[in-house]
């Protein structure tokens, strides 16, 4: 029986700590870059996973249509408001990534990021990605992981795993995310490792990049 889908009615005060933290933090340099890069050059319907308060609507590119699956209802006025101000056409589902309600194929693009930590299933929403990509279609991701096998930081991850998923809404912070997107079956995968440094505390370990449908 699959695990109760989280009640983020019940979580208005930690939804609004995590939408105040996402829109002010600023952008690691290799990951601005490399989201400029990718995002920037997407074109036509793009489905955006987990956009929460709107971080990624300053990158994408003028005339693209932004499909924004956002389960969590406290999150989209502040989506509305960031993709009114950089005019990015987007309309908001408010649904989860396991069961998108867009057509196969349909796609030519999707975003993920910072997602695969807050999700029920992680597994299941890649296969919901590869099934809505149309053949040959993007896949960006960019996400915090698991540290290294005996290191201090999985370590520290293990202390903090309880709280922090308390605190922020359901994220798990220790998930082996990079295996889950390597067992996902799609035709290519690109991944870089990336420390966000000491600032990033428990969250430093990330990983970015691409895969293809």
């Amino acid at each position: 029986m699959p695990p109760p889908r989280r009640d983020f009615s019940r979580a208005r005060i930690r939804t609004r700590i995590e939408a105040a933290i996402l829109r002010h933090a600023p952008e690691h340099p290799a990951v601005e870059a490399r989201k400029r890069e990718v995002i920037g050059a997407m074109r036509g319907t793009i489905v955006e996973l987990g956009p929460g308060p709107g971080t990624n609507m300053p990158f994408y590119a003028d005339g693209v249509r932004v499909l924004a699956v956002e389960p969590n209802p406290g999150m989209h006025p502040h989506l509305r408001a960031a993709a009114a101000e950089h005019d990015v056409d987007v309309d908001i589902r408010t649904i989860h990534g396991e069961d998108i309600d867009v057509a196969d194929g349909s796609a030519d693009a999707v975003v993920g990021t910072l997602l695969l930590c807050g999700v029920d299933d992680p597994a299941q929403v890649l296969t919901q990605v590869r099934r809505v990509l149309r053949p040959g279609g993007t896949y960006f991701f960019f996400e915090h992981v698991v540290g290294p096998p005996g290191s201090l930081l999985r370590t520290a991850q293990k202390v903090v795993k309880a709280p922090h998923r308390w605190f922020a809404n359901g994220c798990e912070v220790d998930r082996d995310t990079a295996t889950t997107l390597r067992e996902a079956g799609f035709a290519d995968l690109e991944i870089t490792e990336l420390d966000g440094g000491l600032g990033m505390g428990w969250t430093r370990a990330w990983i970015l990049g691409t895969a293809t449908a």
